[in-house]
């Protein structure tokens, strides 16, 4: 019973249930201070404004380089689903929000466990939304990167079988030609 608290109690505050805390990766700001803003933009309805109170101000301080700040900002929209359900764009809201938390873990990161947290996020992203193709193109580099050349070239041919715009048909190929380079 105790341990179901923990874990009702850990999921919303952003703990990776799979067995890697949250809190014991570094997250690696690279732009300058910059002060947390709502914005005003309408983008569909919701509950709470958590579009301009949390994924929008994420976007901004992801943009800025403020990756601590964004991953909490993504990381509200995550956990909140249902704060979304009424907004016919909630798919790609949500895709948007795992792909970019998974981007800070893999490239803006340190810390046991924080490969497998942006995995886990970019296969969140795609289940939310199967046609985003950036995230099927830096979850081939993930794998390539840890050693797995089998599952990125997997990845990059069904990214390439799902007849993507010619630019990520492009560096799609050109990933997969370095993989089969190193084989």
């Amino acid at each position: 019973m105790l341990y179901l608290l923990v874990l009702l109690i850990a999921a919303p505050l952003g703990q990776n249930l799979g067995g890697f805390d949250a809190a014991r990766i570094e997250i690696i700001n690279t732009g300058k201070f910059t002060p947390y803003v709502a914005t005003d933009i309408e983008a569909g309805p919701v509950t709470g404004n958590i579009l301009n109170f949390h994924y929008f101000p994420g976007l901004n301080f992801y943009n800025g380089g403020r990756y601590k700040e964004a991953e909490e900002q993504f990381t509200y929209v995550i956990v909140r689903p249902h704060f979304l359900e009424a907004n016919p764009r909630r798919a790609e809201f949500m895709s948007i929000s795992y792909f970019l938390r998974g981007m800070i873990y893999f490239y803006h990161a340190n810390g046991v466990g924080r490969h497998s947290m942006a995995k886990a996020d970019f296969e969140s992203a795609l289940k939310w939304n199967p046609r985003n193709y950036i995230v099927l193109l830096e979850l081939s580099r993930l794998y390539s990167g840890l050693g797995f050349q089998q599952q990125a070239g997997a990845v990059l041919r069904h990214l390439l079988d799902l007849k993507p715009d010619e630019e990520t048909a492009r560096q799609a190929q050109t990933e997969l030609d370095k993989i089969q380079q190193r084989n």
